[in-house]
């Protein structure tokens, strides 16, 4: 006989059943703002995201959306939302600018924030909106960090990031670019000028191969090849380019050679493509722009005619071993395999790290063994009382949602540090839904592929090679999606067990089963004791022992059920997580 595994709902259970806002690191109300676009009103979309994320026009461009992957249409139906796309919509169609909050300063405490990239943006806009006075010192002379300087327009276009940086501005914040701690301003000055101080340097050392030749002319590391090109300074990069490395610095490398006009370009990666880290959208670009990818292939000697300049490069071919601890199989190295090819500039773009040579030994922080900032992981505190740090600078390069996910658990753990409170998390709620629409055909409509820029006008630098969804496109798009932040939420006091949902509903989500039908855990067990005073086994051979149970995971929130139930047993409800931050207003 079939048996039911019963599970009654918890806080938990209303969370996780929102897959992608479970799966962002700064929980964004993606169904919220999807919804939004589905009624036309972007500028609500842009301000949900703005409240959550701080920087809709930048993540809906470069985020990795892990939301996507958690995205239950695309684990039941075809493939997911376009959640990442639909996040750049709110801020490509929105009509107004986001207000700011101006408290500048009111609680007269003042931090100082090293590094204006993404965390150190994130922090300052966080301290500002509760009325902290913030100033960021940028060592380049624009702020913005690995969104100026890592990331090429043609991805990025250069006015989005001033335009997030310019709504940070708003709020009070001062910021000093060309001003590299540890020259004239010491972090010692820092500290003993400001309340606090929050460490976001980033990770800008470039990782090297560690294989023979590295030191000679043209081989520049990915990090710095990218920073030299965002900061438009010449150098030879010849005709034929090699670039190591599998991930989006890589990628940004290679296709950045391809623009600055080297012939041929190719990507050497010691894995197979299917462990590639990026996004397969992103690598799809990288072959129609000619670029060749040799998988399974690694470096080991870097060669020079002269013993000035690289000539070439020397390589062994790998076959995949056991899984490593990061589920990636082993590459290992085949003996015999080696060839070469001549190249005029090489690009090991293997990782990069934070330069920690400006802190002073005298303040006593503490270092790890990898040549870390140490801090608590819960708080982002230093050994040092009154110092922060967080971003890239901790914990190695990672990708920017993650990176503003920390931020702002750091803000808040700053803002502890000075006022003493304990910021409570607002609870969880639901809100009755009158009425559901959906589109009829919402099953039938397929994923929406962005627009691209031509081939043949991919050569320029600045022009952005994602068009973006136009507002019909991403209507579409968003009628998509299963509105997993709505519940059908059951009053058993109502029910008369007539069964007209479980007939109507489309997707067979509903059933009545009787007791003996289920596995029963401790929570249901006692359930059902506080309802018919008798233990499971007992109730299970009472005949009227029956029970609604659904299958939340077919549901594709049409109401119907709701429609439909003659005594309003059952209703239609939004779920409302608890924040630490901003939340929504109340309808």
């Amino acid at each position: 006989m079939t048996r039911f595994r019963i599970q009654i709902p918890n806080l938990q259970w209303f969370e996780e059943n929102i897959g992608c806002q479970n799966a962002c690191p700064v929980h964004t109300r993606a169904p919220l703002y999807i919804s939004a676009i589905i009624h036309k009103d972007y500028d609500r979309a842009f301000k949900i995201n703005r409240e959550d994320n701080l920087f809709p026009a930048i993540l809906g461009r470069i985020c990795v959306h892990p939301c996507e992957e958690k995205c239950r249409r695309g684990l039941l139906m075809d493939s997911p939302i376009s959640i990442c796309s639909l996040k750049r919509a709110s801020a490509d169609h929105k009509s107004s600018s986001l207000p700011s909050k101006q408290s500048f300063g009111s609680k007269g405490q003042h931090i100082a924030i090293v590094g204006a990239g993404p965390s150190g943006l994130t922090v300052a806009n966080d301290l500002a909106r509760w009325g902290y006075r913030v100033t960021l010192y940028e060592s380049f002379q624009m702020p913005g960090g690995m969104l100026n300087v890592g990331i090429p327009p043609y991805r990025l276009p250069r006015e989005v990031v001033d335009q997030a940086i310019r709504e940070v501005r708003q709020l009070g914040v001062q910021i000093r670019t060309g001003t590299p701690i540890g020259k004239e301003m010491k972090l010692e000055d820092l500290k003993k000028n400001y309340d606090a101080v929050y460490i976001a340097a980033g990770a800008h050392k470039a990782e090297t191969l560690g294989i023979p030749g590295e030191n000679l002319q043209g081989v520049i590391h990915g990090v710095t090849f990218m920073r030299r090109v965002n900061l438009k300074e010449e150098f030879h990069i010849g005709s034929k380019v090699a670039v190591v490395g599998g991930g989006n610095t890589a990628m940004d490398a290679a296709r950045s050679s391809h623009r600055l006009g080297a012939k041929e370009v190719m990507i050497l990666y010691r894995r197979t493509r299917e462990e590639m880290p990026v996004d397969p959208r992103e690598l799809e670009q990288v072959e129609e722009e000619g670029i060749k990818i040799y998988y399974l292939t690694q470096p080991i000697r870097v060669l020079s005619k002269d013993g000035v300049r690289v000539s070439g490069i020397r390589c062994i071919k790998n076959r995949l071993g056991e899984p490593e601890r990061d589920g990636r199989r082993r590459p290992v190295p085949i003996e015999g395999s080696e060839f070469d090819i001549d190249i005029d500039l090489l690009i090991p773009a293997v990782s990069q790290s934070p330069d920690i040579s400006f802190l002073p030994e005298e303040i006593g922080l503490e270092i790890s063994k990898w040549d870390r900032l140490v801090v608590n992981p819960g708080t982002f505190e230093t050994n040092v009382p009154g110092i922060f740090a967080g971003g890239d600078f901790v914990t190695g390069p990672r990708d920017v949602i993650h990176v503003i996910a920390d931020a702002r658990k750091a803000a808040l753990s700053i803002h502890q540090y000075l006022s003493g409170e304990t910021f409570l998390e607002t609870p969880s709620f639901f809100t009755p839904v009158p009425e559901v629409k959906i589109d009829l055909d919402m099953e039938k409509i397929p994923r929406q592929r962005m627009k691209t820029l031509p081939i043949k006008e991919r050569r320029e630098f600045e022009k952005e090679v994602e068009l973006g969804f136009t507002k019909e496109e991403a209507e579409t798009e968003a009628k998509r999606c299963l509105q997993c932040h709505l519940f059908t939420v059951f009053d058993r006091t109502k029910c008369i067990l007539c069964g007209g949902c479980v007939d109507i509903c489309p997707k067979f989500c509903l059933r009545m089963a009787r007791l003996d039908e289920m596995e029963a855990d401790e929570k249901l067990s006692d359930l059902v004791k506080s309802l018919y005073g008798v233990s499971w086994e007992e109730a299970a051979h009472l005949n009227h022992a029956t029970a609604m149970i659904k299958d939340e995971s077919r549901c594709i929130q049409c109401g119907l059920c709701a429609r439909r139930c003659p005594t309003g047993a059952i209703t239609m409800e939004e779920y409302h997580r608890g924040s630490w931050l901003y939340t929504e207003e109340k309808k």
